[in-house]
């Protein structure tokens, strides 16, 4: 947004010779402003002492007039560089120069226009009422033929791509991304680095106020008191902080008009419409204004600030060096069928092959899109479409932290888009470009490079993805993106929607067709193949009459060519795997929940009897609740009454209560068996997908295993009934196709929706106008993400001071990492008694190191009306099997246990220098835990039933394994272990004796 500037203010710089702020003439002097690369320019001429058109001749002569060639395909510069006869004007070179390999980008930009949008309009869909104009960010730009505007008080040019000469080596052209003005430059560049030295303490002052307001979401109105609360701080105005922020950070979103209803944005061959060419609205207001935007945030320039922060390039390695790819194994993305494809493939841009290779250097960064409906109030009368990269070059640990999630903008309502190519072509334009290469610098090395980056991955929910992909989505005549199963209706029924069951023998339809396919065999599905997508797309993109078009594209359930398409590093539909998260919490446990209560779509139980009487779910409901009373708070919300709260549900209480308190209230609760028996198998699997490291034979068990629950699940709900259809949605066709994704593209977690759920919480409080809703989350994402900026480019001091957080104080004492058993197992136990002292400290909590769990001891933990019980704990220790035979041998046996952790005591020894401790050894931590009488358990769900509590064990600290929750159902407890293998002891025999 422009300001206005008093003229009176500015100051002739040296450097570019143009009217500037004192402050901007500084950082020109110095080389550290952000801004045009001019200033550079000037300031290499001043440096060489020539004046504004001279460079000196040995110089000249050693700059080589480039040649460049891509299959001898000349093309033009992106409209958003600066231009090579500006760049080489300002150096004093002559402008001479050959068309150059970036052209590549602005050809395969065209052809992508033209492929994509040409042919037929898209069609409309029929959604709500759209709500008065909402203001937006740049509501004060006249909207000018280019619809992009950039924001902040300079404009922001990247390094401009004049390509260098291709060098011939033995026949061979080399491609290089680095021109000749990006190497004159990078001794400059490299000494005007920035770091956090370069803010002074009144930088500072803007940055503090400006962290707190994003990261707390303070409300305006609360901001605007702080001056009068505080007046010794001098705070300035919100939007003199928001102007300063922009100029610090050097980053600027990119602002395209769009259309009211959020049809489209006008971008590619909408970018010179007057109005909507789905709704007919105007585009801009009467006072010439647009009527609506959308924020892009760009992407390159804050890959470049990833790769110049030090501690953000060391998490970038985790891809190329401390991931090990073992064939067999999938541990992450890198382990796909796709990714381990793309490293083989040179890369392709439009018709034209680079001779490097997808993902070739170590600093290529590889990423994931995704996208979901957001609802921006509980009503959802209005919708909006968040955008984000997941970067998988980052550790999975930390690659969905909310400052790591790169996002791209917020898609406006209030409709759902009808051509959301629209909406991704800047995103699309960029990838084109780093696909080439950009200029960026490498702090590890030291060195600037060719930073390349590429999207191998799209995931959301059915609806999102079927946007992406212009497919006619799960209401479709071949509904699935994976396979070409056919739809069909119900008969003699007004309801129209087409439904996939594997089974439909009785269908009237399939008994009338001799052509029809009566039963589709689940492990060999009629796949969909890349070739065949975008050639079934090209026809009905081609079509030479609406009928036609309309024709084929419910024949192939695609209606169009995608815009991703133009990206080779993705595969359709491959690369588009079915959303995890969506698919089995926000749906098929849903959908059984209500088969369960009788609640779904008015279905009886027909030949079955899978129904839960009221009373006995009231029952499960008022148990669900009671239990998380009993369940510590780091195994995450508590679970709500299944019964009455209808509000509390998400995806992540739906999760734990699928996989935790599920089987243990639903045990015998069922009046036939098997619907709990082909429950539990459900959660088998999901507990088999959602492992860390998985094998392909583990994954060849799963694919097994999801075919049998999905043919059991069409005879038990389904029954074979063509009035029955509604129970066989796509969402459990879907499952069919799991284990195959995992294959081709990593595990389920790596591409599930938990990440976007986690930054649209973010949004939600971000937004203060019922009235203008997106501008509030513009607005949002637009600060949220210069503060990272900021955060990264000048280094992690300034992000230690924008935190606002005090030094975390360690105030408890760290256990050395061995057992009791192995400290002292060669001393007497006469000797350790004289060693003991009179008097012990007892410590009320204990805290498993890096980032483990925290446990209390319950006889020092005061309880509370609603806290949550931290005390019960899994403890592994040895047992002697033969202890009580007197003159056996020993034999010790890991066995696990469980119980209420009582007393943290520490033990203060004293020396013993008679066997080899002549100081007094560090202390010993003893646990006091008294033990759970286990009287049955179900192993492959590791949950153990107890109902009474046994005697207590002095065990090491240190055989605390993890903390577990309880549930208590019908007068026992039900023990639950979320940590699975990731906790368990490994007791490996000692190769030397005495160890």
């Amino acid at each position: 947004m422009s300001r206005d500037v008093n003229p009176a203010s500015r100051v002739t710089c040296e450097c570019c010779g143009q009217l500037v702020s004192t402050k901007t003439a500084r950082a020109h002097r110095r080389g550290r402003a952000p801004v045009l690369l001019r200033a550079a320019a000037h300031a290499i001429r001043k440096k060489l002492g020539r004046g504004p058109n001279a460079l000196p001749e040995a110089l000249a002569e050693a700059i080589p007039v480039p040649q460049p060639e891509i299959g001898d395909v000349p093309v033009p510069l992106p409209t958003n560089s600066v231009n090579d006869e500006e760049q080489m004007q300002l150096l004093g070179v002559d402008p001479v120069l050959p068309e150059a390999p970036e052209d590549v980008v602005a050809a395969a930009t065209q052809t992508v226009q033209q492929r994509v949008w040409q042919g037929r309009p898209r069609c409309a869909t029929v959604e709500d009422d759209s709500e008065p104009d909402d203001e937006d960010l740049g509501a004060n730009h006249s909207g000018s033929a280019d619809s992009r505007q950039r924001h902040g008080d300079y404009e922001v040019h990247e390094e401009c791509q004049d390509w260098e000469d291709c060098r011939e080596t033995e026949g061979d052209r080399e491609f290089e991304a680095i021109s000749v003005w990006d190497r004159l430059t990078e001794s400059f560049l490299r000494s005007g680095l920035i770091s956090g030295l370069d803010l002074t303490e009144e930088d500072l002052q803007f940055l503090r106020p400006f962290a707190l307001k994003v990261e707390t979401h303070m409300p305006g109105k609360t901001f605007s008191k702080l001056p009068f609360a505080f007046p010794q701080c001098n705070l300035e105005s919100w939007k003199s902080i928001q102007a300063r922020v922009a100029q610090i950070s050097g980053f600027a979103p990119e602002i395209y008009d769009c259309c009211i209803s959020s049809c489209m944005a006008y971008t590619g061959i909408y970018e010179q419409e007057a109005s909507c060419p789905f709704c007919q609205e105007p585009r801009r207001d009467t006072l010439g204004r647009a009527r609506q935007h959308f924020v892009y945030l760009p992407i390159i320039p804050r890959l470049k600030a990833q790769y110049a922060n030090r501690d953000m390039a060391n998490k970038l390695q985790y891809r190329a060096k401390d991931h090990h790819y073992e064939p067999g194994t999938i541990k992450d993305v890198m382990d796909s069928v796709h990714y381990q494809s793309l490293l083989t493939k040179n890369v392709v841009i439009g018709e034209h092959t680079l001779p490097h290779r997808y993902l070739q250097d170590p600093r290529d960064a590889a990423f994931g899109l995704s996208t979901d409906g957001f609802a921006p109030f509980k009503r959802r009368s209005k919708t909006a479409w968040p955008l984000i990269l997941v970067n998988y070059n980052l550790p999975p640990e930390v690659r969905t932290h909310l400052d790591n999630l790169m996002g791209l903008g917020v898609i406006p309502g209030p409709k759902k888009p009808i051509d959301f190519d629209s909406f991704l072509w800047p995103l699309a334009q960029e990838f084109l470009r780093l696909a080439v290469g950009v200029h960026a610098y490498d702090s590890l090395t030291d060195e600037f490079f060719a930073l390349r980056a590429y999207l191998i991955l799209v995931f959301g929910d059915i609806p999102a993805i079927s946007m992406v992909m212009r497919m006619k989505g799960h209401n479709g005549a071949c509904p699935c993106r994976m396979c070409s199963i056919r739809g069909i209706p119900i008969p003699d029924s007004r309801n129209n929607t087409l439904y996939v069951p594997l089974d439909r023998t009785r269908h009237p339809t399939v008994q009338n067709s001799p052509a029809a396919i009566k039963t589709y065999d689940p492990d060999a599905l009629p796949l969909r193949t890349h070739e065949q997508f975008l050639q079934q797309a090209h026809e009905v993109q081609f079509a030479r009459t609406g009928a036609e078009e309309e024709r084929l594209a419910k024949q192939y359930g695609i209606k169009g060519i995608p815009l991703l398409s133009s990206l080779s590093s993705l595969s359709f539909p491959d690369s588009f795997p079915y959303d995890f998260m969506h698919l089995i919490w926000e749906n098929v446990v849903k959908n059984l929940m209500n088969l369960w209560t009788g609640q779904y779509k008015g279905l009886d139980c027909g030949t079955g009897d899978y129904t839960i009487e009221p009373t006995v779910w009231d029952a499960i409901g008022a148990a669900s609740a009671e239990s998380g009373g009993y369940i510590p708070y780091v195994f995450g919300p508590r679970p709500p009454n299944v019964a009455s709260d209808k509000t509390s549900w998400t995806a992540d209480t739906r999760s734990f209560w699928t996989q935790y308190v599920g089987p243990v209230l639903l045990e015998r609760r069922f009046k036939h068996r098997r619907y709990y028996d082909h429950f539990v198998q459900l959660v088998k699997v999901i507990r088999q997908c959602l492992q860390f490291e998985i094998t392909h034979a583990e994954v060849a068990e799963i694919r097994t295993n999801l075919v049998q629950w999905v043919l059991k699940y069409e005879e038990l709900y389904y029954q074979y009934e063509p009035e029955r259809l509604p129970t066989c949605l796509l969402t459990i066709h879907a499952l069919l196709h799991i284990a195959d994704s995992i294959i081709k593209t990593g595990p389920v977690w790596a591409t599930w929706a938990f990440p976007m759920e986690r930054y649209c919480g973010a949004l939600q409080p971000a937004i203060r106008s019922r009235r203008f809703p997106y501008a509030s989350i513009n607005r949002y994402v637009v600060d949220h993400a210069r503060l990272t900026q900021i955060k990264l480019v000048y280094g992690g001091e300034i992000r230690a001071k924008l935190t606002l957080m005090p030094r975390p104080i360690d105030k408890g004492r760290q256990v050395p990492g061995w057992a009791l058993c192995t400290r002292f197992d060669t001393i007497p136990p006469h000797i350790i008694r004289r060693a003991l002292p009179r008097e012990v400290s007892e410590w009320g909590k204990v805290r498993i190191l890096n980032e483990g769990d925290t446990i209390r001891a319950a006889a020092l933990d005061k309880p509370g009306g609603d806290k949550r019980d931290a005390t019960f704990v899994r403890y592994e220790v040895l047992v002697d099997q033969n202890a009580r035979f007197r003159h056996a041998e020993v034999a010790l046996q890991p066995k696990t246990l469980y119980g209420q952790l009582q007393h943290i005591f520490e033990v203060q020894l004293a020396p013993m220098p008679s066997h080899g401790y002549p100081d007094a050894p560090s202390s010993v931590i003893l646990a006091a835990i008294q033990t759970c009488q286990i009287q049955r358990s179900n192993l492959p769900l590791d949950i153990h039933y107890y109902t009474r509590m046994g005697a207590t064990d002095y065990v090491d600290v240190q055989t605390i394994q993890c903390l577990v929750g309880r549930i208590k159902d019908r007068g026992h407890f039900a023990i639950i272990d979320r940590s699975g293998s990731l906790s368990r002891v490994l007791f490996v025999d000692s190769d030397e004796p005495g160890e």
